[in-house]
C-alpha cells in the first residue's frame, strides 16, 4: 500500500511545481516572472534584423584573390597572338627570351620561381615592348586590304568603332555598338596625338601603346 501512496504524492509535487498556461514560469503567476517579461514568460534574445542593412559580415572585405601581373610565358604566346605574329624582337633576339630573367622569369639555376611583381623596370620594359609591337602593327594594317586581317586599325574610318574593336580584343571588355562608355580617355588621346602630329597611324599607335600597358590586359 505505501508505493501508491508514493506515487500519488510525487504526481501532486509535479502538479504544484507546473503551470497551466504554457510559456509561464513555475510561480510565475504575478505580473512578470524571472525573464522579466509581462506574466513570466521568458524574454527573446533574438532580435529580427534586415541582413542587407548591416553591410557584409566581419572579415568578409579584402579576401580573395589578389590581381597579379601576366607573367613573361603569358606575355610571349599572347603577343603574337594579338599581333598577327608580330612581337617585340632587336634585330634577330627574341627579346622576351633575352630579357626574361629580367622581367622575372625563374631560369631554375639561381631562382626557381617567377616574380610576378610589378615594378618600374617591367613597366619600363612593357612600354618598350607595346611601342615596338604596336608600332609594326599600325603600318602593316595600312597596307593589308583584308579587313579582317588588320590587327589594330580595322575601321579607320570609324574612330569610336574601332575603339570598340580594340577594348574587346585587348581588354576583353565589350561596349555595344552605338555606346562609348569607358572610350573618353582613348577618344581624347586619339584626338589630341592625332591634333599634334596631323598623323592619325601614329595615333593609333599611342592608343595601341596605352591599350597594351593597362592593368586591363597586363593583369589578371
Amino acid at each position: 500500500m505505501r508505493r501508491p501512496r508514493l506515487v500519488l504524492l510525487l504526481l501532486g509535487a509535479l502538479a504544484l511545481g507546473c503551470s497551466d498556461k504554457p510559456g509561464q514560469l513555475a510561480g510565475g503567476g504575478g505580473a512578470s516572472g524571472s525573464g522579466g517579461a509581462p506574466g513570466g514568460v521568458m524574454g527573446d534574445h533574438w532580435t529580427p534584423s534586415d541582413p542587407m542593412a548591416g553591410g557584409p559580415p566581419p572579415g568578409a572585405l579584402g579576401q580573395g584573390k589578389t590581381a597579379r601581373r601576366l607573367s613573361v610565358a603569358q606575355l610571349r604566346r599572347s603577343i603574337p597572338q594579338l599581333f598577327g605574329g608580330a612581337t617585340w624582337t632587336s634585330g634577330t633576339n627574341q627579346l622576351f627570351d633575352t630579357l626574361a630573367r629580367t622581367l622575372g622569369e625563374a631560369d631554375y639555376v639561381q631562382v626557381t620561381y617567377d616574380n610576378l611583381q610589378p615594378n618600374p623596370l617591367f613597366a619600363k620594359f612593357m612600354d618598350d615592348m607595346a611601342g615596338q609591337v604596336c608600332g609594326k602593327a599600325v603600318p602593316a594594317d595600312a597596307m593589308q586590304a583584308d579587313p579582317a586581317q588588320k590587327q589594330v586599325v580595322r575601321y579607320p574610318m570609324d574612330v569610336d568603332a574601332n575603339l570598340r574593336f580594340l577594348r574587346l580584343k585587348l581588354h576583353g571588355i565589350l561596349v555595344p555598338e552605338g555606346q562609348t562608355a569607358g572610350l573618353s580617355g582613348l577618344q581624347k588621346l586619339f584626338a589630341d596625338v592625332k591634333a599634334d602630329t596631323n598623323s592619325a597611324d601614329k595615333a593609333w599607335i599611342a592608343v595601341c601603346v596605352a591599350m597594351v600597358t593597362a592593368p586591363e590586359l597586363m593583369s589578371y
